[in-house]
């Protein structure tokens, strides 16, 4: 277990070094402000047109504002603030679905390209020591990424003093779920041909596209189920039922996969 954790501290010092993924974070931190900002356009504007046709309307009619046209104007623009959420949700999953696909689908085939794991092996280390410490480094940036976009979004809605979506009480787990899915997914495809290539086919590899009776609906795995995008704009709340039926889910989808890595791992030749 030390040699694993001793990986993993070094797998996350070099994926911290590295400028691409940097990058990609500062990307997906620009557009969720962009997205906060625009937001808060918005808003005013919504909230000016309300008032003025309300305005209108009392000035036309000869009657005072009822209360039933300031609930009216207070449930549009909670739709409002839920169609953003939505959005704010959509690019902080989709951002930490493509770091998550660059980490985890160069985390080993990175180190036999460049030769170094010949180094590191050459010590006491043992190739499931190795994948194992570069996997939970991996997992341990991407539960940074997501703890990351939690308080982004907290952040989001107390900064605007909007409601919280109650489907995102369960949404940054199960979008860590998934791209842990997607991670694992990419690890083992990574160990078969070229880690972009890889990527691409872990993000499309959903069975999003199929149905019963196809096969591919049973083999596939199913990502769509961890996105939450129509329960946060219609603010519903996710049963606790689901979201640990999901996590269970997503558990044996990664063990299934890292046990596949570990076995092409173990009969890969490294040049």
């Amino acid at each position: 277990m030390k040699t694993i954790l001793l990986i993993a501290g070094d797998s996350i010092r070099a994926l911290l070094h590295r400028r691409f993924l940097v990058g990609l974070m500062i990307a997906t931190v620009a557009l969720t402000i962009g997205i906060s900002s625009m937001f808060s356009g918005v808003r005013d504007n919504m909230s000016e047109s309300f008032e003025h046709q309300l305005a209108n309307k009392s000035e036309r009619e000869g009657k005072p504002v009822t209360e039933r046209d300031r609930r009216q104007m207070r449930e549009a623009m909670e739709g409002a603030s839920f169609g953003f959420q939505t959005l704010f949700y959509f690019v902080a999953s989709f951002g930490g679905s493509l770091v998550a696909l660059f980490i985890f689908g160069t985390a080993v085939s990175s180190e036999i390209r460049s030769g170094t794991i010949r180094i590191t092996l050459a010590k006491p280390v043992s190739r499931t020591q190795f994948l194992m410490g570069k996997y939970a480094g991996a997992v341990a940036v991407m539960a940074g990424y997501t703890l990351i976009a939690s308080l982004a979004m907290l952040a989001f809605t107390h900064t605007h003093d909007i409601g919280l979506s109650p489907a995102l009480m369960y949404a940054p787990w199960l979008m860590f779920c998934k791209q842990l899915m997607m991670g694992a997914l990419a690890l083992l495809l990574s160990l078969f041909m070229h880690p972009f290539v890889a990527a691409v086919l872990a993000l499309f590899a959903g069975n999003g596209l199929y149905s019963p009776p196809n096969p591919l609906y049973y083999i596939l795995p199913s990502y769509g189920d961890f996105d939450l995008y129509s329960q946060v704009m219609a603010g519903s709340l996710v049963s606790a039922t689901d979201v640990g039926w999901l996590t269970l889910y997503a558990a044996d989808f990664v063990l299934v996969m890292l046990l596949i890595a570990l076995w092409r791992f173990r009969t890969k030749e490294i040049i």
